[in-house]
């Protein structure tokens, strides 16, 4: 890598799958070059600060409330074809900020880690010529139409459905890597289970059963809990509420109530060890959490995906036999009680979720910087 290389890793909101890609990318870039200069920057937030937070509740309430119009929207070729034109329109407004930015950092390198910023970035290199190298890192497993850009200088994706998705729509296949989703470079290690279970005091010989949904805790985690404490079979519950505050006082406030063995984590930096030490995870379908746990080994529940990207992440890796899919909480607890009491189907899913695993894909981004500025 050259000396002192200087890497800007673009991606939106300052939480969620984008942003912790963006984090795992910097660390893993600084853990391969200790000099490098790498800025992580929240671009909706630099570009368009007055509107972040209103377009941040709209998408909220329209996951919450009425998800299934987001399906119908989501990378629809109609609605990504009359887009298109004022998505550039918006990408151009952006060009002087992002000039200016430029003219004052100096970046070696471009990594977006969501399609709005790869796009602004991407119109900029077309319109200017500019030679700045951009990766676009896409985090889920089925990359949308507003990813697609003459002017990206690579792809990086996590199968090769995702790269014949790209191209399909123009991409030369040459510019795509299948290096996976980019997660945290702790995760290609592993810890002892009896270590793990004495420092969190967690039952060593007893399955473990996760419950979380990213680092926002999102999903109905506070009724999924109750409803597998109706379980008669052996098992205990570690629940991750990440950095949903709410939820986490919710769950302290029902632990009593719950008969298994509840432990309950809010945000937890190593939750690695935690996947080490569990059987089973239940959580949303983010790409960073599935791939999170796939390098893990664990068999996965995914309950009640969102229409949309998470629905393709799920028919990718239902296809893979890779995940299982709940739309209730019924299913939730059937699916659980089978493989707590079906050894062999357990195994099953854990040894399927190992072969789809890409856990090293971090790494692999910090050398294509390498490559790509060198």
């Amino acid at each position: 890598m050259a000396k002192k290389p200087v890497v800007h890793i673009f991606h939106i909101s300052d939480f969620g799958g984008h942003s912790q890609a963006a984090v795992n990318i910097k660390e893993a870039i600084l853990a391969k070059e200790k000099n490098a200069e790498v800025v992580n920057l929240n671009s909706f937030q630099y570009f368009y600060p007055r509107t972040e937070k209103v377009v941040d509740t709209i998408y909220s309430l329209v996951i919450k409330k009425i998800p299934s119009l987001w399906g119908k929207a989501y990378d629809r070729k109609t609605v990504v074809k009359h887009l298109r034109p004022w998505h550039t329109i918006v990408n151009y407004f952006c060009f002087r900020k992002l000039r200016k930015y430029i003219n004052y950092s100096h970046p070696d390198c471009f990594i977006t880690t969501q399609a709005f910023p790869c796009g602004i970035i991407a119109d900029y290199k077309k319109k200017y010529k500019a030679k700045i190298p951009l990766i676009a890192v896409v985090t889920d497993f089925h990359p949308h139409r507003f990813w697609v850009h003459s002017s990206v200088d690579r792809y990086v994706v996590a199968s090769d459905e995702a790269k014949q998705t790209l191209v399909k729509e123009g991409v030369d296949a040459d510019k795509i890597s299948i290096f996976g989703i980019p997660i945290s470079i702790k995760f290609m290690g592993s810890s002892d289970r009896e270590e793990i279970a004495k420092k969190f005091g967690f039952f060593s010989r007893l399955k473990a059963v996760l419950v979380m949904g990213g680092g926002l805790g999102i999903g109905p985690i506070e009724k999924i809990i109750p409803n597998l404490n109706r379980l008669s079979d052996d098992f205990q519950i570690i629940g991750v509420c990440g950095k949903n505050r709410t939820l986490y006082r919710k769950l302290q406030r029902i632990k009593k109530k719950i008969k298994k063995p509840l432990f309950v984590f809010s945000y937890i930096e190593c939750i690695d060890k935690i996947m080490d030490f569990c059987d089973i995870i239940i959580t949303k379908a983010g790409g960073v959490t599935i791939s999170e746990a796939l390098t893990k080994k664990l068999a996965i529940i995914i309950a009640k995906p969102i229409p949309g990207q998470e629905e393709l992440n799920v028919d990718f890796l239902i296809r893979k036999n890779a995940v299982i899919k709940t739309d209730n909480f019924v299913q939730i607890n059937e699916s659980v009680a089978e493989l707590i009491k079906n050894p062999d189907k357990l195994n099953f899913f854990k040894k399927s979720a190992g072969k789809n695993a890409l856990g090293n894909s971090s790494a692999k981004i910090a050398d294509l910087v390498s490559e790509l500025i060198r």
